[in-house]
């Protein structure tokens, strides 16, 4: 929970920037850092968590569409919304390190 905590508050801007969704990160795809809210599905091990739009309500959860593979380890509950920042690469999300 740290580690989010610190992540989030590690992007700069203005009170105005916000974060913005899986699927509007995934249409403007950038080398440069974003911040991303969504929801982290998988284990806890690296290269097997996808950051979600949204959660299927099904047991145990999945993840909706869209969606991006997760580069880095993110620990937060499947129904917590999370705020991360890092740079999307065609279908993966890299964690920035704070």
């Amino acid at each position: 929970m740290l580690a989010l905590m610190l992540i989030a508050a590690a992007c700069g801007g203005s009170e105005d920037d916000g974060p913005i969704g899986v699927g509007e990160a995934i249409e403007r795809g950038s080398d440069e850092p974003q911040l991303i809210s969504g929801y982290v599905i998988g284990p806890r091990r690296q290269y097997e968590q996808r950051f979600c739009e949204a959660i299927l309500e099904s047991f145990p959860p999945q993840c909706g569409e869209p969606s991006l593979r997760l580069v880095g380890v993110v620990v937060a509950g499947p129904e917590e919304r999370v705020t991360l920042l890092g740079t999307v690469d065609g279908d993966v999300f890299r964690l920035s390190a704070p």
